[in-house]
């Protein structure tokens, strides 16, 4: 008899300001393991010590996992976050936003801080379409196949990559850019000692850029580019939340990219 799958989602706060949030699917055998390692994360994170965690555990129908293919990666080597703002900028106008519209996008996510979910962004109004500006749009449900973990680790660690932030986030980005409408991401993390951050797109991959913003900072998060005539925002937030969407195969890492030679390439 195959062993049951189970949704682990892991919340923590701090005097009711959000710290930390992470999931896993994971075999009923890894359970343990995963709920130790979860609460772990909670209690050592860099924005401070969690004073409430909470741990949801859900067992999984198989019939209901969507399996979709990652998003290649690729590290640009930035010199400062400058450097990087400017590549990233780069990226979304190649990926069909306008000059303007890619400021926009840049603005939000320096003025955001401690937002559970993502902005959802429509390119063509410029308008912000999470029902809940403070909470935003909270990406559930996606992990990487456990017939690939083990072959992932390997991957990432000859590229010097494997962390949990590389992990989580190219997990993340890949059914992002499978949602209905969405055209591409920019994030980069609230974590004050974790500068990296990325910009996502079918096109262009996981474009992992290694300076995004300032040392110490700890404003951050993530912003969805939505085009409202490509898919109706319904079925794109549907799947962003609900949608049980299993990574089945290890990306394709091209690392240590210069700036000066990305756009070029």
């Amino acid at each position: 008899m195959k062993e049951d799958l189970y949704s682990i989602k892991m919340r923590s706060t701090r005097n009711t300001k959000h710290i930390s949030g992470a999931e896993r699917i994971i075999l009923e055998k890894d359970m343990g393991l995963s709920v130790k390692q979860l609460i772990t994360r909670a209690l050592g994170h860099s924005k401070g010590k969690s004073d409430f965690i909470n741990i949801k555990i859900q067992n999984i129908v198989k019939q209901d996992i969507e399996y979709i293919n990652p998003l290649d990666i690729r590290t640009v080597i930035t010199n400062d976050y400058f450097e990087g703002r400017e590549c990233a900028l780069k990226a979304l106008k190649k990926n069909g936003l306008s000059a303007e519209t890619s400021h926009l996008v840049f603005n939000m996510l320096k003025e955001c801080r401690t937002m559970r979910g993502a902005i959802l962004f429509e390119i063509n109004s410029r308008e912000r379409l999470e029902a809940d500006k403070k909470r935003g749009v909270r990406v559930t449900n996606i992990d990487w196949s456990f017939n690939v973990k083990q072959e992932l680790d390997k991957a990432l660690a000859r590229a010097n990559l494997n962390n949990s932030h590389v992990k989580e986030a190219v997990a993340l980005a890949s059914k992002v850019c499978s949602a209905p409408g969405i055209i591409a991401e920019l994030c980069w993390s609230d974590d004050p000692d974790y500068t990296a951050g990325y910009v996502a797109s079918k096109d262009l991959g996981y474009m992992r850029i290694t300076k995004l913003k300032p040392f110490g900072s700890n404003n951050g998060g993530r912003v969805f580019c939505f085009d409202s005539s490509k898919a109706s925002i319904e079925k794109c937030i549907e799947y962003l939340q609900e949608k049980i969407t299993l990574v089945n195969r290890v990306p394709v890492i091209n690392n240590n990219i210069c700036y000066s030679q990305f756009f070029s390439v």
